[in-house]
């Protein structure tokens, strides 16, 4: 096809004409417009043509595919040789053709889009057209007149919208968009250029209350207020009317902001003026009900952006930012008062003012002692005082305004918590502790005879711990401080740092727990009805004492301690508070509940018993510790713990409490009746005998207590019979191992004292015989008594026969054996089945075989022991054989066999050898002689042995 080769041929032809000019990037972005615009019209004749024919060729088609190829490469080649002169700011010599490529280009595009292009590509060659146009219209003023750029800018933007708004609706929209994204883009830099005057003007504010300085006003100030408002505007008139609104509150609240660039403003007059906006579009925002939401809400923010920066500004005198807070206080209750008529956002906005204004009032107040030159604890403490005034106005709110009562507590919330947290960073050596146990009571007095809300809950609970934290360290200094050496002397008293504080900050969270827990228990505020466990009558009345008696008792003795009392007054109150909650908590009734009966004794009593029982073990245990610094404090201490042990013993409501008391005034007795002979000079030896008369009742009280657990083993109302049950057998055992452990003691503390161990093993021994004898003993109970006894008589007399110098064996074995023999003989008696060897084998064995290794071993001849061993050896022999017991046979015959074979080598010297020679032999004879008989005699013995008991 000749034409499509020459369209082919024809596309280098004008550039190649251009080269010998030698065009620069403007001429060249010319040349490639100039081709585009040849492509176009090929484009536009076979565009006809294909639209005619019903059926179009592949070369026609081909050709209308090629324009459009060259026309596209054209117009982008075009594109990048105009921005050339755009970046330059300057075309044919002349800054004014700047743009006067680049907008040849874009006409050419949107020239193509109407001549052969479809909707889409005309939209889009319209919008590209727009912005465009901006650059060649701005571009050369930045290069004539840069100082007047911004508000030439905002003049073409503004131009721009104005033309785009005037065009048909159906030609509006691609330019629409355009003129958008030129008006986003100047807006962009004309809100960066806001930002920075407004915050160099806040910068300049600071350091606070010096003054503030005086910032120099750029070149292009004046312009920058009516580039945003000309940018507002523009944007206006290209968005849909809902939306102007904002625009306009957007783009005003911006001008205020950088009006200050204009000219050197004072920082009073730029305060004034962003008060006076701030307030107009927050009254706007809830003057009238009804208002659209998003207005409502742009205007809030901008409002909080436009009094934010006012403070910022005010800080630069104590005035300025005083008279801030004070507008901030008095507008919020007015805006909140005007949106409460409307819904939503507007009563949001209402609720969000009046808690600001909650929250500026301390502020102002501090700000206001600052600019009267007070210290920095004043203005602690009129914030703090601040705070406690409105405390009256979040009851006000609930009562009048309910639907902002939400809004008000979270705004007093947050006011408390920076009053109690503030002596943390303000330097004015306030007690953190005080400060923070203050608003836990304002917290929940800020719910008046309710429960506070949510917000000043979690603030009082954050602050419950702050303060609790910051009075540790003076509190565990007192408390441990208490405990000093034993007999030490009367210790040094010295008021303790901080003490007071500490303890005043302990006792106003105890009113504090205490008040909030009546609150939370009274009727209608309780557990539901059909929780087990809980009754308010029963138990809510006690609650609010249960929570404030651990801040007050751990008070008590920190106040003391702060006050300087003289010893023993801290530790002995401490002692006593820590008794006091020890019996408490085991005195303490159980919960009734109101329909489930109680899991267990020991779960009635809960909380009352973990939060007694803690208490009362710490304060009891640093209280003694602090009495032990004399021996009159140490006996009174020790005493005071016998009767209050005794006591919980007795009436314990639960039969492991009462052991654990029984135990305690064991122990405590035993402690005392040490130490009252060592505070009396004597030595410890005599301690034994003042321990041993504290075993003694003790072992004789356990059939009183067993008696007693029998008794309350029925079931009684308040459900312990059955507690009372599984612990008291239990506890009588343990009781009498305690006992049976104090006469231990007690024997070990005669150190070595021969006799004074005989006396008190003889005497403990008669203690222990009394209780075997006592009607009423189990049998097997009066079987361990007595061996005990026995025991303690036998050690008694084997330690008074060594304080004596006694050596002979049979003295310290034979008392054993004898004792071993009558309990054996006795059981014998008293149990048919038994058999000797376990009754009577261990006495026969400690009688005979001492003495008969003593014989056969020591080199001496003991002739009376010889005697005396084979003689009871055969009696044992015969009277076993008599009763027909067998351990009796056989352990003396294997005594009389060793025994004889020892006789016999001890006479084999003495006598001649024919005699012993003769004797075997005659011994011989006669058994073989009689061989038969022997056997039948040996068989009849052995099975009259093995039929003996």
């Amino acid at each position: 096809m000749p034409w499509f080769a020459a369209l082919l041929i024809a596309q280098p032809v004008l550039p190649l004409a251009a080269v010998e000019a030698r065009p620069s990037a403007a001429g060249w972005a010319l040349v490639l417009t100039g081709l585009a615009l040849g492509d176009l019209a090929v484009v536009v004749v076979l565009r006809k043509r294909v639209g005619l024919a019903g059926r179009t060729s592949p070369a026609r088609f081909a050709g209308w595919v090629l324009g459009w190829v060259g026309h596209g490469a054209a117009l982008a080649a075009a594109a990048g040789c105009a921005l050339v002169p755009l970046v330059l700011g300057r075309a044919a010599g002349s800054p004014v053709l700047a743009g006067g490529p680049l907008l040849l280009m874009a006409l050419a595009l949107f020239g193509g889009a109407l001549a052969a292009g479809g909707r889409a590509y005309r939209l889009v060659a319209a919008g590209l057209l727009v912005p465009v146009l901006a650059a060649a219209l701005i571009r050369p003023v930045a290069a004539l007149r840069p100082g007047l750029l911004l508000v030439a800018a905002g003049l073409v933007v503004a131009g721009l919208a104005a033309v785009v708004r005037a065009l048909p609706a159906r030609l509006r929209i691609g330019p629409r968009v355009g003129a958008l994204l030129v008006a986003a883009g100047l807006g962009q830099a004309a809100a960066a250029l806001t930002v920075f005057v407004a915050v160099a003007g806040a910068v300049a504010a600071f350091p606070a209350w010096q003054g503030g300085r005086t910032l120099p006003t750029p070149s292009w100030g004046w312009q920058l207020p009516v580039a945003v408002l000309l940018t507002a505007g523009a944007v206006a008139l290209l968005v849909p009317r809902a939306a102007r609104p904002v625009i306009g509150v957007i783009g005003g609240a911006l001008a205020v902001l950088a009006a200050p660039a204009v000219a050197a403003t004072p920082w009073p007059l730029v305060l004034v003026v962003e008060l006076v906006a701030a307030t107009a579009l927050l009254v706007g925002a809830v003057f009238r009900p009804g208002r659209p939401r998003p207005i409502v809400l742009v205007c809030a923010l901008a409002a909080a952006v436009l009094a934010g920066h006012a403070l910022l500004v005010g800080c630069a005198e104590p005035a300025g930012a005083g008279a801030v807070l004070a507008v901030l206080a008095v507008l919020g209750p007015a805006v909140a008062g005007l949106g409460r008529r409307g819904a939503g956002a507007q009563r949001a906005v209402g609720g969000v003012a009046l808690g600001v204004a909650l929250l500026a009032v301390p502020a102002g107040v501090a700000v206001t002692l600052i600019g009267f030159g007070a210290p920095a604890w004043w203005q602690l403490r009129g914030a703090a005082v601040a705070v406690a005034v409105l405390v009256v106005a979040v009851p006000a709110v609930r009562r009048h305004w309910p639907d902002l009562h939400g809004y008000a507590s979270t705004g007093f919330a947050v006011a408390l918590g920076s009053a109690g947290v503030a002596p943390l960073v303000v330097p004015g050596a306030e007690p953190v502790a005080l400060y923070a146990a203050a608003g836990v009571l304002l917290a929940l007095a800020a719910g008046g005879t309710a429960r506070p809300g949510v917000a000043p809950r979690v603030v009082g609970a954050g602050l419950a711990g702050l303060a609790l934290l910051a009075a540790a360290p003076a509190t565990l200094r007192v408390l441990l401080a208490l405990p000093v050496p034993v007999w030490s002397g009367v210790p040094t008293v010295t008021p303790v740092s901080g003490a007071a504080w500490a303890g005043l900050a302990l006792l106003l969270l105890g009113a504090a727990g205490g008040a909030y827990a009546r609150v939370a228990t009274a009727p209608g505020r309780s557990a539901p009805a059909d929780a087990p466990g809980w009754s308010w009558r029963s138990d809510g009345r006690w609650r609010p004492a249960l929570v404030a008696l651990p801040f007050g008792a751990l008070a008590l003795p920190v106040l003391l301690a702060a006050a300087g009392a003289p010893w023993p007054v801290v530790p002995a109150v401490a002692f006593g508070t820590g008794l006091v909650g020890l019996l408490v908590a085991a005195l303490a009734a159980p919960r009734r509940p109101l329909a489930t009966p109680p899991a267990g004794p020991a779960a009635a009593s809960l909380p009352l018993v973990p939060v007694t029982l803690a208490l009362g073990l710490v304060l009891g245990l640093v209280g003694l510790g602090g009495l032990l610094a004399t021996r009159a404090g140490t006996l009174a201490g020790l005493g005071v713990v016998v009767v209050a042990a005794a006591v919980v013993g007795a009436a314990g409501r639960h039969a492991g409490t009462r052991l654990a008391g029984w135990l305690l005034a064991l122990v405590a007795a035993t402690g005392f009746a040490v130490t009252a002979p060592l505070a009396g000079g004597l030595p410890l030896r005599t301690a034994a005998f003042a321990v041993l008369a504290v075993a003694v009742p003790a072992l004789h009280a356990v059939p009183l207590l067993r008696a007693r657990a029998a008794s309350g083993a029925s079931p009684s109302p308040t459900g312990g019979g059955a507690g009372t049950r599984g612990a008291g057998p239990a506890g009588a055992v343990a009781l009498e191992a305690a006992a049976q452990a104090v006469a231990l003691v007690a024997l070990l503390l005669t150190g070595g004292a021969l006799r004074h161990a005989a006396a008190v093993c003889a005497l403990w021994g008669a203690a222990v015989a009394v209780r075997v004898v006592r009607r009423g003993e189990p049998l097997a109970r009066r079987w361990i008594l007595a061996g005990v006894a026995g025991g303690s008589e036998l050690l008694g007399g084997w330690l008074l026969l060594a304080a004596g110098g006694v050596a002979v064996l049979e003295a310290y074995t034979v008392p054993a054996a004898v004792l071993a023999l009558g309990a054996g003989l006795v059981a014998l008696r008293t149990r048919p089945g038994l058999n000797s060897w376990l009754a009577l084998g261990p006495g026969l064995v400690a009688a005979l075989l001492p003495s008969l290794v003593s014989v056969l071993a020591a080199p001496a001849p003991q002739p009376g022991r010889r005697l005396a061993l084979g003689v009871v050896a055969l009696g044992a022999v015969l009277g076993g054989a008599a009763r027909r017991w067998q351990a009796p046979v056989l352990l003396g015959a294997a005594t009389l066999v060793p025994l004889a074979l020892h006789e016999l080598a001890r006479g084999w010297d003495l006598l001649p050898r024919w005699i012993f020679l003769g004797l075997g032999g005659l011994a011989l004879i006669t058994l073989a002689a009689t061989y038969e008989r022997r056997r039948r005699d040996l068989a009849r013995l052995r099975a009259a042995v093995g039929r003996m008991g």
